[in-house]
């Protein structure tokens, strides 16, 4: 991660790659200042600190780290302020170490209740409101709740774009979480119809975040050998490219798990659905994200030996030679490699 510079975590795939653990490894690694997030609850952010979980949704999960760093939530963000604020209890995180730019919106009873009734859920959507609640204030709706006229929050309303650029003017490093992956991009992503709401490239994280791109650090894009989707109540939450949909058995099978996978996402706790890796997607995002650097997780499901693995001479043939594929095919080196829920290795690039 670079110093003195806005750094950007992004998921390369369809989300839940685990970019909450990286980002919390970066975090206590590199002690940065800030961390920035375009906050919104349709998605958790998991990671362990010292063996504990913990799950945040509005919040980027590094923010628990143990040097305390100031959390910028930009004015793209979106929040279910209830939830929020049970978040913040839930986390102990400080509300004097969060700033919220006030162009932020509030989500809505009638936001949520409106995603129900267009049967978003057939595309596996959350229904949390995020999608209305953004589609309402491009329409300049003058019902719009901005976060900056709740009195509630005036304590951590904030000017957070004026802030971040005296934090870089001042030589400060910034880490930025991503939401979500490329591949959910509703402009560059998979089928537009099984999209997100909004556009999920790094440039779309720095204009969010009020960030000229002259400032940008590393993008470390984070992948699994197995993608995911997520699952839905009815319908279909679409497909993933080509790439053929297998079950979670077979990649126990795959790669000699002592014990079933059935991995269930944080908000809709649904299964989620699994695929084959995708190359052709993998391809998109490395042209048109141009990461400088890479992070594998769930190393252990091509090889379950590698299971809490902290060395990369220690880990298996077989899942150093998908390594080596990724950084042969395209000449970006992978850096990191999660083995478990916790460890990590750095190979220190």
């Amino acid at each position: 991660m670079r110093q003195g510079r806005f750094n950007i975590v992004i998921g390369a795939q369809a989300g839940s790659e685990s970019k909450g653990k990286l980002a919390l490894y970066l975090s206590q690694k590199h002690r940065p200042g800030i961390i920035s997030m375009a906050a919104s609850p349709n998605a958790g952010h998991t990671a362990y600190l010292n063996g504990v979980k913990h799950v945040t949704y509005h919040l980027p999960v590094s923010c628990i780290a143990e040097h305390r760093p100031l959390v910028m939530l930009g004015p793209s963000s979106v929040f279910l302020p209830d939830k929020f604020l049970r978040e913040l209890e839930e986390n102990r995180i400080d509300p004097d170490r969060v700033w919220i730019n006030p162009r932020a919106v509030v989500i809505k009873s009638s936001h949520i209740r409106k995603e129900k009734e267009e049967g978003l859920l057939k595309i596996g959507s959350t229904n949390q409101g995020v999608g209305e609640a953004r589609v309402e204030k491009l329409r300049r709706s003058p019902d719009t709740v901005f976060m900056g006229s709740v009195r509630q929050f005036e304590r951590m309303t904030g000017d957070t774009v004026r802030y971040i650029h005296r934090a870089l003017v001042d030589g400060e490093t910034i880490l930025h979480e991503m939401t979500q992956g490329f591949d959910l991009c509703l402009e560059h992503g998979i089928d537009p119809r099984y999209c997100t709401s909004k556009m999920i490239h790094p440039a779309m994280a720095m204009a969010e975040a009020g960030v000229s791109p002259l400032l940008c650090g590393d993008i470390i894009g984070v992948f699994r050998p197995y993608p995911i989707r997520v699952n839905n109540r009815e319908g279909t939450s679409g497909p993933y490219a080509e790439s053929p949909e297998i079950t979670w058995e077979e990649v126990q099978r795959r790669c000699g798990a002592p014990h079933s996978i059935n991995e269930i996402t944080t908000t809709t706790r649904l299964p989620r659905r699994v695929f084959e890796f995708c190359w052709s997607r993998m391809d998109a995002f490395i042209r048109t994200c141009g990461p400088t650097k890479l992070c594998l997780q769930f190393a252990n499901y091509i090889n379950w030996d590698d299971y809490g693995v902290k060395e990369y001479n220690k880990l298996s043939a077989k899942t150093r030679k998908f390594i080596s594929d990724i950084e042969h095919r395209y000449a970006t080196p992978v850096q990191y490699i999660g083995t478990s829920e916790e460890d990590m290795i750095d190979r220190g690039y």
